[in-house]
């Protein structure tokens, strides 16, 4: 039962908190609670990763210190998000009572469901386990962070430069500490859980821009993927392959979360009118999903700002305004100087 309120309490009320204020500052149609709940996490994942740098560039390994500081840092922030933006979380509960499309939204609803249930039961095992869980494990299990190699169980000296500025292990081992629960179990039978459903509230959000104009078809549409996503294991490298079963890592929800979030967010750029403004609210959220990516896999430090710049180099073309593509390139810093890291450590 304590790690139910434990989990209850650090995996919804935590991450909600934390989205309220940024989601009070979006358009009144992207306020609901699901979006509440993503922007939440993507400021979570972000606001850890600037902590556990922190620690990186300070060189102390201790986890138990970091899991306080970042424990009493994002508390205290879900606190504040949640006053500030306090006045938005009734009008979202409310949305839920809309029965519109019902249909098409209980058959969106079994299609995830039956991926929730099935990713619950088969409990897939994948090789780079070894890596995320090992490593969460040993964190959680040491007290320490980057000394113990997850392969060999050896103590070692410096950062592995390979995988060190990536702190999605330390982050599940976190989230295990404050819930009691095992990595291994927070990984396979929790986090992955949770991650198919911040997925398909991205592809929500993508299917109410691409049809606005009929809001109900954007349940079939995010149902078609759902549909796709089971049937896409046509070699173990394609993104439903990942999605599916290897949920937990880091590269997946790289792949699966930040990349497709990223889109959205150029989508919904990409539906504001030629004259009209293109508010800062967005180049701040570019720069939380960037920041966050990187936590991920260090794929993120190239790969999610090039993808971003690409597209917004077109969108500025698109709105005649150059000042697009500089303020962009202000919301990458985050992100390079993390790059710049691996060079100097």
């Amino acid at each position: 039962m304590l790690q139910i309120l434990l989990a209850v309490f650090w995996l919804l009320v935590i991450p909600f908190g934390c989205g309220v204020f940024l989601t009070k500052k979006m358009p009144r149609e992207q306020q609901s609670l699901g979006n509440i709940f993503l922007n939440g996490y993507l400021v979570m994942i972000a606001l850890f990763q600037c902590v556990y740098l922190c620690f990186v560039l300070l060189k102390s390994n201790d986890f138990n210190l970091l899991s306080i500081v970042f424990g009493i840092t994002v508390v205290i922030f879900a606190l504040c998000s949640t006053w500030l933006g306090r006045d938005i979380v009734v009008p979202c509960v409310k949305c839920l009572k809309n029965k519109d499309a019902l249909l098409l939204k209980t058959v969106f609803a079994v299609i995830v469901a039956a991926q929730l249930v099935m990713r619950l039961m088969q409990q897939i095992y994948d090789g780079d386990d070894a890596f995320y869980i090992a490593t969460a494990t040993a964190s959680y299990a040491s007290g320490t962070m980057n000394r113990i190699q997850p392969y060999t169980g050896f103590v070692i000296d410096g950062l592995d430069m390979r995988h060190a500025l990536a702190g999605a292990p330390i982050w599940m081992a976190f989230l295990s500490k404050v819930t009691m629960i095992h990595p291994a179990i927070m990984g396979h039978s929790v986090l992955s859980l949770i991650m198919i459903v911040l997925h398909y509230l991205v592809i929500l959000g993508s299917g109410s821009v691409l049809f606005k104009e009929k809001k109900q078809e954007k349940y079939l549409f995010a149902s078609l993927v759902g549909f796709f996503n089971i049937y896409g294991y046509v070699s173990i490298y394609t993104a439903q392959t990942f999605f599916l079963t290897r949920t937990w890592q880091g590269k997946s929800i790289f792949a699966n979360l930040f990349l497709p979030v990223l889109l959205l967010l150029l989508l919904r750029i990409g539906e504001i009118k030629q004259k009209e403004k293109v508010s800062n609210l967005y180049y701040i959220w570019a720069a939380i999903i960037l920041f966050g990516a990187v936590s991920m896999t260090t794929m993120g430090v190239l790969i999610a700002p090039v993808l971003f710049m690409f597209g917004i180099a077109f969108l500025a073309i698109y709105h005649r305004n150059p000042k697009m593509f500089f303020k962009a390139l202000f919301a990458c810093v985050p992100v390079g100087l993390v790059g710049l890291l691996y060079f100097i450590l």
